[in-house]
């Protein structure tokens, strides 16, 4: 047995440390190095400074740039010498500056969707899902999810979706779920972080009604004793992300949909100072007022809630990550060390708590090295998944499952792989996990011109204790409208009777152009006319689909 610290991941090379959040933002004057300091890291001694500038950094007596005393009295040069040194340490500071900005992309992508995703539900008040804070948002009115619905990537088609930030600055919050006994239902709670402080449904405690106390982070105030110890969360900071999912086995079924509306109906979400005044019990919805949220903006910020990860430029980002890092309502992760070396590289470019920061003050030299970083995060992030990095993901016959296996405190290049191709995607395998497919068989980029079936043997359909899905989008990730408004295939359908079977097989037809056969139109999965993914989804998996042992069918196209 490893006696490796639990904290320690060899991408963090960082020993743990029970951190305060004064102790990760410490005195912009009173650095001290440690060990294990990002100094060894960067070539770059860490300073403090609200703008960083070439020229500045250069002209700092002393600083130490690739293990040389710049400025210094004891240092005796050539002018030649000086000037081709000075060359090579601008090259290592330019170096160091994208090195700092490629891992704050790692580091601050899910936060910044997070943040992004939050002012689309609760401050852009013309937006589709806009709702205010501590109120649930239901896709289509509580239809099924169709493709009219962009605000998050890679949806699920099988359940109807609640979603809502909640806003624990003033007051906790309690999540009333009602009894569900006949299918899947779930209640999941995210931080900024992507870490998953509550699961409840079927899967994790049972089928009976109950009500959640959710508490911000440092919270000193009285508990009502009605509430069951088990059902009171230590959210750990003061803002979440909030998805209720109930099942829907037969989308064309409207007293179906109906029933799945009643029960979102008895979902309640209220402050409880107000869940107290109204005799201990939530307050309805539709009885709810709407009460914006109160967070710092960026003027292009309604430009970036649709596509935001391609739409974003590196000035946006850095700015929303300073935005992120001084939002009073996200707390830091207290006892990270990995975190608190972070913020102190990121303070060498005026970003950080209680620091301002201003792109347009930058040199052009620094914003092109922080340009440099970003695309490089960008890149290395697309490439995880697309390409299949081994650390992440796990080949399954050709489709990419995500390991979310690790701690999303440590682990940021899985963070960030699952905030770019499936936002609020869970940290753990315990609910679900995702498999994305984005090439044929053949190695071939899938398209919508191209003819392709997926074949299950009815005796080895993916092994889940809930459900499984197969749902296809675009190439950035969203549905695309087509005749029959279905964008899956589940195990559902197979259970209700809605697909074909024969010769003991289930084979599913995807293509743009309707299907001239009618039983394979029956099997029709509809695909975009250009480009397209898959991510699949596994509900309850079994460890086979974690592991990627399972056997899962491949993407064939048809023969010419």
């Amino acid at each position: 047995m490893s006696n490796e610290p639990p904290d320690m991941t060899e991408e963090s090379g960082f020993e743990p440390l029970r951190a305060t959040r004064q102790t990760a933002l410490r005195g912009m004057s009173t650095y001290q190095g440690t060990q294990n300091s990002d100094r060894a890291a960067d070539g770059v001694d860490l300073f403090r400074t609200r703008t960083l500038t070439r020229r500045e950094a250069l002209q700092k007596g002393g600083l130490i740039v690739g293990g040389l005393s710049l400025g210094g009295s004891t240092v005796t040069r050539t002018v030649a010498a000086d000037r081709e040194s000075e060359g090579s340490q601008e090259s290592d500071m330019d170096s160091s500056v994208a090195s700092i900005a490629e891992d704050a992309y790692l580091y601050g992508l899910q936060q910044i969707i997070f943040y992004v995703t939050r002012f689309n539900y609760t401050q852009k008040e013309n937006s589709d899902v806009f709702v205010g804070v501590n109120r649930l948002y239901y896709p289509n009115d509580g239809q099924p999810i169709t493709a009219d619905f962009t605000a998050i990537v890679t949806p699920n088609n099988t359940t109807l979706y609640g979603m809502g930030f909640l806003d624990l600055q003033d007051d906790p919050i309690v999540i009333e779920m009602p009894e569900v006994t006949d299918r899947y239902f779930s209640l999941q709670l995210m931080n900024q972080y992507g870490i998953f402080p509550l699961y409840a449904g079927n899967q994790f405690n049972g089928t009976d009604a109950r009500s959640y106390l959710i508490l911000p982070d440092d919270y000193e105030g009285e508990i009502p004793g009605d509430f069951a110890a088990t059902d009171v969360v230590q959210a750990g900071t003061k803002t979440l992300f909030t998805l209720v999912r109930y099942a829907l086995r037969n989308p064309t079924d409207e007293s179906e949909i109906a029933y799945v509306n009643d029960l979102q109906e008895q979902t309640n979400i209220t402050p409880l100072s107000e869940w107290l005044a109204n005799d201990r019990s939530g307050v309805p919805r539709v009885e709810q007022s709407v009460v914006p949220g109160d967070y710092e903006t960026i003027p292009r910020m309604a430009d970036l809630t649709e596509q935001q990860v391609e739409n974003q430029t590196p000035s946006d980002f850095f700015t929303l990550l300073n935005l992120v890092l001084n939002d009073p309502s996200m707390s830091l992760i207290d006892d990270s060390r990995k975190e608190a070396a972070m913020l102190e590289r990121l303070e060498q470019l005026g970003i950080g708590p209680g620091l301002e920061f201003d792109w347009s003050a930058l040199d052009t030299d620094v914003q092109e090295a922080l340009t440099s970083g970003f695309e490089s995060g960008f890149e290395r992030v697309r490439a995880t998944v697309v390409e299949g990095n081994s650390d992440v993901v796990v080949d399954m016959n050709g489709w990419n499952i995500v390991q979310n296996t690790a701690d999303f405190r440590t682990d940021w290049l899985t963070r960030a792989a699952v905030a770019d191709f499936g936002f609020a995607g869970p940290d753990s395998p315990a609910s679900h996990v995702g498999a994305f497919k984005f090439t044929d068989a053949n190695g071939e980029q899938l398209n919508g011109s191209t003819q392709y079936t997926i074949t299950f043997d009815l005796d080895n359909f993916p092994p889940v204790t809930e459900f499984w899905e197969i749902p296809i989008y675009d190439a950035q990730g969203y549905f695309v409208e087509n005749e029959l408004d279905r964008y899956s295939i589940n195990s559902y359908m197979l259970e209700e009777g809605l697909l074909h079977t024969d010769a003991n097989e289930l084979v599913i037809y995807v293509q743009h152009e309707k299907p001239d056969d009618s039983e394979q139109v029956t099997n029709w999965l509809p695909a975009p006319e250009g480009g397209m993914r898959f991510a699949a989804r596994f509900y309850g998996p079994h460890w086979s689909l974690v592991d990627g042992t399972y056997d899962m069918p491949e993407v064939v196209p048809a023969e010419e």
